[in-house]
C-alpha cells in the first residue's frame, strides 16, 4: 500500500510550486506523548520510508488541474508560470487537491490529498525567513559529533522538544493583521531537517503558535550525512534563493542564530541581492567558541544592512519595533 504527503507550497503573480512525496504506507502513531523507544521506532519509519516513483498526480488549484509524476525519490513537484487570470486579488492561503493515481501494482490509502499553497501578491511589504535549527527550536547543531541533534530526533517526541522562549509571540506579532491587509507579513521556514520529517516539524510548529507558513527542509539521503555543514548550507542557500526568485520586488526579513552559518549565508544573499535584504536578526547562542569571528563580520557588515544580535525574542522585538516600526506596531507594549 502506498500514501501520499503534501507540502504546503507558494505562489507569486507570475509562478506556483508545490511539492508532494509518495512512498510505502508505514503505521506512524505520531503520539506526542510517545516513549523514547516508540519515537525512535517513529522516527525511523520516516527516514527510511521506501519512495515510489513514477507515479501520476493531477493538481487542482482555483478550478485549474495540471499533471506531474513523483521522481525517482518519489517526489513529485509542480511549478508553473501561471496566467493572470488564475490568482486571486489578495495575499491568502489556497486550497489545492492532489489526485494520486497509482498503476494496478499498487493499493493507496487515499487517493485525494489535501494541500495548501500561500499566494503572496506585489502589494505585501515584507516576507520572513527564519531558521528553525536553535532559532525557533533546541536542536543542538554545534554539540560534539551532532550528539544532541541525534538524541533529540531519535528520542525526543513532540512533548519534549523544546522551544526558544518568546519565539511564537515574536512571529505571530510580525504577521498580526495591520489597518491594510497588504501590511500583514507571511513567515517562512528553513532548516537542516530531512524532509522526510516533515510531519514532525509541522506538527510542532503548529502545537507552539508559530504563524502558519511554508517550511523547507533539507532532501534527505545516506550519501549525505557524512557531508556536514557546507552541504546545509548550500541546501539552505538554495531554497531562499527560489523563495526570492518567486517575490522579486517584496523586500526579506532574514532570522537565524549564530550556531551555524546563517549569518554568512544571508551576508551572502544581502551581496547578491542588493536592496532586497530589509534588515538580518541573529540570536545569539552562549558560551560559542566562534562568537568573536560572527561579531567582527557584523560589525563590519552593518552599514549596508541593519544587524540585530540578540540574546532573547524581547530584545528582537525591541529592535524591530525601533528598527522597522512599519514591520511591527511600535506603540504596543
Amino acid at each position: 500500500m502506498i500514501y501520499g504527503t503534501t507540502f504546503r507550497g507558494y505562489a507569486s503573480q507570475d509562478k506556483l510550486f508545490i511539492q508532494g512525496r509518495i512512498s510505502r504506507y508505514r503505521h506512524i502513531k505520531n503520539n506526542p506523548e510517545a516513549s523514547p523507544l516508540e519515537h525512535l521506532f517513529d522516527t525511523v519509519k520516516r527516514i527510511f520510508n521506501t519512495r515510489i516513483p513514477d507515479i501520476p498526480c493531477e493538481i487542482s488549484v482555483l478550478n485549474h488541474t495540471f499533471l506531474t509524476t513523483s521522481n525517482s525519490a518519489g517526489y513529485f513537484t509542480l511549478e508553473i508560470n501561471w496566467p493572470s487570470a488564475y490568482y486571486p486579488s489578495c495575499s491568502c492561503w489556497l486550497n489545492v487537491a492532489v489526485e494520486i493515481n497509482p498503476t494496478n501494482d499498487f493499493s493507496i490509502e487515499q487517493s485525494t490529498l489535501a494541500g495548501e499553497i500561500l499566494f503572496i501578491s506585489n502589494k505585501q511589504k515584507f516576507i520572513v525567513i527564519s531558521d528553525i535549527d536553535d532559532t525557533l527550536l533546541l536542536t543542538g547543531v554545534k554539540s560534539l559529533f551532532y550528539w544532541k541533534v541525534l538524541y533529540n530526533t531519535f528520542l525526543k517526541n513532540l512533548e519534549q522538544r523544546r522551544g526558544i522562549p518568546g519565539s511564537p509571540a515574536f512571529f505571530q506579532r510580525l504577521t498580526q493583521l495591520k489597518d491594510l491587509a497588504e501590511w500583514q507579513t507571511f513567515v517562512f521556514y528553513i532548516s537542516s531537517t530531512p524532509r522526510t520529517l516533515y510531519d514532525f516539524v509541522l506538527t510542532w510548529l503548529d502545537r507552539c503558535h508559530f504563524p502558519k507558513g511554508p517550511i523547507m527542509l533539507k532532501d534527505f539521503g545516506l550519501s549525505t550525512l557524512d557531508k556536514g555543514a557546507s552541504q546545509r548550507f548550500k541546501s539552505k542557500l538554495a531554497w531562499i534563493k527560489h523563495v526570492m526568485s518567486f517575490f522579486p520586488t517584496i523586500p526579506f526579513v532574514l532570522v537565524g542564530d549564530s550556531g551555524e552559518k546563517d549569518f554568512f549565508l544571508y551576508q551572502k544573499l544581502a551581496k547578491e541581492y542588493p536592496d532586497r535584504v530589509k534588515a538580518i536578526l541573529i540570536r545569539d547562542i552562549p558560551f560559542l567558541r566562534s562568537k568573536d569571528k560572527l561579531v567582527k563580520a557584523m560589525d563590519d557588515f552593518k552599514n549596508d544592512v541593519p544587524l540585530c544580535l540578540f540574546k532573547d525574542y524581547k530584545e528582537a522585538r525591541i529592535w524591530v519595533q525601533k528598527n522597522i516600526p512599519e514591520l511591527m506596531d511600535i506603540n504596543e507594549a
